[in-house]
């Protein structure tokens, strides 16, 4: 029976008696699973350093110049221990120790897995933002004293969910505008774009449909 590789990790089975380095592929796929399950990470920020210890786990900084957003795990023969590195997958969940939170791959990076009750906020420095999802379940807030346009992508550039929520909320002068892509309706304004109402005002943002949103909050302009 030749091997084959299975569902969800992977992982490779079903070898032949005997077949030439199953025991290399055996023990790589029980230290993914040993890395895997019930993942957890001392840190995702500090470097990593020149030496682990026995047991350690991270994820390498998104700014590292090589295996940025892998996970290290410090194993190797007695004497000869070394960084192996496990390219994350969409979905791959882990707990970061020193943040005591979840966090998933999802769209390139990591993510913080919100805890129930508790908004991630989000700072916007830029003067344009389009929605990505990463901003999922989140607070925006633009803090600069230039105007600043936050747009909603058509659902085929960022695959929404329908029921996501994004908050906006203009903390600084420069006044917030929230723009619908081509293609992307923004059902509670007239036109296909909206300011707020001004320094403090925020507003909620609904996908409730397939490129159809809703838009509801403080408003400076004529609302449908």
């Amino acid at each position: 029976m030749p091997e084959r590789i299975m569902p969800g990790l992977g992982l490779r089975a079903f070898y032949d008696p005997g077949q030439r380095n199953w025991g290399t592929s055996v023990s790589e796929d029980l230290r993914a699973l040993s890395v895997l399950v019930q993942a957890r990470a001392l840190s995702r920020s500090t470097g990593l350093p020149p030496a682990g210890s026995p047991g350690d786990i991270r994820i390498v900084s998104a700014g590292a110049p090589v295996h940025a957003n892998a996970l290290a795990l410090w194993d190797g023969e007695p004497g000869a221990e070394d960084w192996v590195y496990l390219t994350p997958q969409e979905g791959w969940q882990v707990w970061v120790s020193d943040e005591a939170r979840h966090v998933r791959f999802t769209g390139g990076a990591w993510v913080e897995v919100p805890r129930p009750g508790i908004v991630p906020i989000r700072t916007l420095t830029a003067t344009a933002h389009t929605l990505e999802l990463i901003d999922l379940a989140s607070i925006l807030e633009t803090t600069g004293s230039s105007a600043v346009t936050v747009t909603i992508p058509d659902e085929a550039s960022v695959p929404f969910e329908i029921g996501t929520l994004v908050n906006v909320t203009q903390i600084g002068a420069g006044i917030a505008t929230i723009a619908a892509a081509a293609g992307v309706s923004l059902n509670g304004v007239a036109a296909g774009s909206v300011a707020l109402d001004g320094q403090w005002s925020g507003v909620a943002l609904v996908k409730r449909g397939a490129d159809a949103w809703v838009i509801q909050g403080a408003l400076a302009g004529p609302v449908t």
